[in-house]
């Protein structure tokens, strides 16, 4: 066989990021839930084992959210399979199954690419884009996990069996339709595009089909439906627009730079609606001037699949454009990385739009020598800006479950409300049944004598305190910070009686000489912020642990705190 050096490197480029992405995940993927994961999951599961039929557990798995008007039973349902196969419900696997969709994305452009017989070089962007970390919170947040990712990827699976009709594909296609609709509520858009297709297609029994089906998921979806609790905003047909442009391109947000930021997703975004016009009017054309069903040629069915899939993604983004725009934070709301996603797909379409309308290869190299260096230093980039935000995220974690083990509440969010009160009862429950275990972590082994331990060695640590209006801020810019992989660190809040720990708020570091000479990823010092209402009412002194190669050591501070 002929070497070919250029096939090889192809290669590197395309495994390397998604490698490096599994690697990264099954590092900082821990077991314990997050804010609505446990009234999505642990209460579904541990209602589910209380139900006394079938169609009881049916309509547990079809409940919407206590919060949002969502319902989400596929997710629900794959929980519970992970419980029943393994007798313990698991955080980190349902994660690992929601990454999956991020494969099936990359599978189906593959074969997208393939039919082109373009060079496998082409498809290097592909991977640094669908991998990168830009969408964090999706790969730790099981929620977001199996909603955002799943949906995009099943949207598009409908999509690509209609405009590629082989056999079998019609069923494929409504199959697909109906677990969309119950992944997620932006599910449902897929059943728009997907009357345009047929229409345009002419092929209106599997319209008339589809239609039935359509009503039929709707009705059950919005069967003994709730609206959302949460005050609807102020509707401005301004923000809308203004929002729904941003999310189409906020993956060229550069990080950091929001003001910036709004003209260069602002401008993407335009570019993705100007292809996806442009599609349309060709398929338009297509369809008039054409005699016979327009969809015989190769190149017509591409587009077919590419532009109902931009359709598709844009009503999902005008949907969280217009329930998120209004918002507190206002424009900065459309660069929220569990949204990204939507923009990290339209570039993915675009890029192989772009690639299809193109003829000469001179150009297409000529576009890839721009798109690549751009898609392959968003990726690093990414990892750079995000690992400071992953890492306190997973730190949270580890810091609730100590708590939860000692308090029964993972004191994470003030207490004086009934949503803190649901979640904290739910695992409770889920922990006394048997359905949820607390992760083994650095300080499981010393936990008991943690929690026991008198304040001792008490010194004058360069700690400061400041007092805002719902929370107190501990500071230090002195400290030495590591890896929470290698070294744990966490802050002591100790009474007589109660024992709490507290995530270090670690920051990026700010000199990237000293990064990139010296690894020093984390800057000295952290910030802790303690939330009032939160903590069992008491006199607490303020200490500092560290858990390094199976030893522990608590060092408490003069500074007293009165919560």
């Amino acid at each position: 066989m002929k070497y070919n050096p250029q096939k090889y490197f192809s290669l590197l480029l395309i495994i390397a990021p998604i490698l490096f992405f599994v690697f990264y995940v099954w590092q900082y993927t821990i077991n314990v839930p997050f804010l609505d994961d446990s009234l999505y999951y642990t209460k579904c599961l541990v209602d589910v084992e209380k139900s006394n039929s079938a169609v009881d557990s049916f309509w547990i798995f079809m409940k919407q959210h206590t919060i949002t008007e969502h319902r989400t039973p596929i997710s629900k349902f794959t929980a519970w399979l992970i419980y029943k196969f393994t007798g313990k419900f698991d955080y980190v696997i349902l994660a690992h199954l929601g990454n999956l969709a991020l494969f099936g994305m990359l599978f189906l452009f593959w074969r997208f690419f393939k039919k082109h017989g373009w060079s496998l070089l082409y498809f290097t962007p592909i991977p640094f884009l669908i991998f990168q970390m830009q969408t964090y919170e999706n790969q730790f947040w099981t929620i977001c996990n199996w909603t955002y990712y799943p949906i995009g990827l099943l949207q598009m699976v409908v999509l690509y069996f209609l405009s590629y009709q082989k056999r079998n594909n019609l069923l494929y296609a409504i199959i697909t339709a109906i677990l969309v609709t119950f992944t997620f509520s932006n599910g449902m858009f897929v059943f728009l595009p997907v009357g345009l297709l047929l229409i345009y297609q002419k092929r209106y029994k599997a319209l008339g089909l589809f239609i039935i089906v359509g009503i039929a998921c709707v009705a059950l979806y919005f069967s003994n439906y709730k609206p959302s609790p949460i005050a609807p905003h102020e509707f401005s047909l301004t923000h809308l627009l203004g929002g729904f442009v941003l999310m189409l391109g906020a993956y060229v947000d550069v990080q950091g730079l929001h003001k910036f930021s709004a003209v260069t997703s602002s401008i993407f975004g335009m570019i993705i609606l100007s292809l996806m016009t442009w599609g349309g009017i060709t398929l338009l054309k297509d369809y008039f001037e054409s005699e016979e069903i327009p969809n015989k040629n190769t190149e017509n069915k591409d587009f077919q699949f590419i532009i109902s899939s931009m359709i598709v993604l844009c009503m999902s983004a005008g949907a969280v454009a217009y329930s998120r725009y209004s918002g507190e934070f206002g424009f900065e709301e459309m660069f929220v990385s569990r949204y990204r996603f939507i923009s990290v797909t339209l570039l993915c379409l675009a890029y192989s739009f772009v690639l299809l309308l193109i003829k000469k290869d001179s150009i297409k190299r000529l576009i890839l020598t721009f798109f690549l260096p751009i898609t392959a230093f968003l990726y690093i980039y990414s990892y750079y800006y995000i690992h400071e935000y992953n890492v306190n995220f997973r730190e949270k974690l580890v810091a609730a479950t100590y708590n939860f083990k000692h308090h029964n509440s993972w004191v994470l969010y003030p207490f004086d409300n009934d949503w803190t009160y649901q979640v904290d009862v739910e695992n409770v429950a889920a922990i006394k049944m048997g359905i949820y275990q607390l992760p083994t972590l650095p300080f499981t082994a010393f936990q008991e004598a943690i929690n026991k331990d008198s304040v001792q060695n008490v010194r004058n640590l360069p700690l400061t305190l400041e007092e805002n209006k719902d929370r107190f801020v501990l500071k230090n810019e002195t400290l030495n910070v590591e890896n929470p992989l290698i070294v744990e660190q966490n802050v002591v809040l100790k009474s007589k009686r109660n024992t709490y720990l507290l995530p270090l708020k670690r920051q990026r570091n700010k000199s990237r000489r000293d990064y990139l000479f010296h690894q020093n990823y984390f800057w000295k010092g952290f910030e802790t912020d303690i939330l009032k209402n939160t903590f069992i009412p008491d006199e607490y002194t303020i200490g500092l642990l560290k858990i390094q190669d199976g030893k522990y050591n608590i060092q408490y501070s003069n500074l007293k705190l009165k919560l």
